[in-house]
């Protein structure tokens, strides 16, 4: 699946993927806090191999609005969200690794919940380096022009960025 966002303004940003069969979905989007949440996303999705979760199943046919709207039932998404967001509220997130899972681990147990087994100190470190690396490359897009990523089908396959 291709992933496209497009810089429009500083404040909005179109999101726009193009599956496998050619079916393609849009949104125009607050940049501010959806862009960094959509990387953090395609970044902890990617390392972590999932399947199940935001990219993974747009991949599969559920639309956007879907997403937004249908309760997650599946047990990896859940766990994806929690993840994402450590990941996403801070740029320094994940410098040191071991620390990170150990935040990971407890943030899931204060919250009575099982933390997902692909979080490690080499998950944090690989997650962290392509967010690092999707956030330069959204900063070199310039207005009007379009960064693409690809999600692979196969979640887990290693894809540049």
């Amino acid at each position: 699946m291709l992933i496209r966002f497009t810089r429009l303004t500083n404040d909005r940003h179109r999101f726009e993927i193009v599956r496998d069969d050619g079916t393609r979905e849009a949104r125009e989007l607050e940049t501010r806090s959806a862009l960094e949440h959509d990387l953090a996303h395609y970044a902890v999705e990617l390392e972590a191999g999932l399947s199940e979760s935001f990219y993974g199943r747009l991949a599969q046919g559920i639309t956007y609005d879907e997403l937004t709207t249908v309760p997650m039932i599946s047990g990896e998404a859940l766990q994806t969200e929690g993840v994402v967001v450590r990941f996403q509220d801070s740029p320094e997130f994940g410098s040191d690794p071991e620390r990170c899972v150990r935040e990971i681990v407890s943030g899931f147990a204060a919250m009575g919940r099982e933390p997902p087994t692909w979080v490690t100190a080499d998950f944090v470190a690989r997650a962290r380096e392509r967010l690092r690396r999707v956030r330069g490359l959204w900063r070199a897009t310039p207005f009007h022009r379009t960064m693409e990523l690809e999600f692979p089908k196969r979640a887990g396959a290693s894809i540049a960025p």
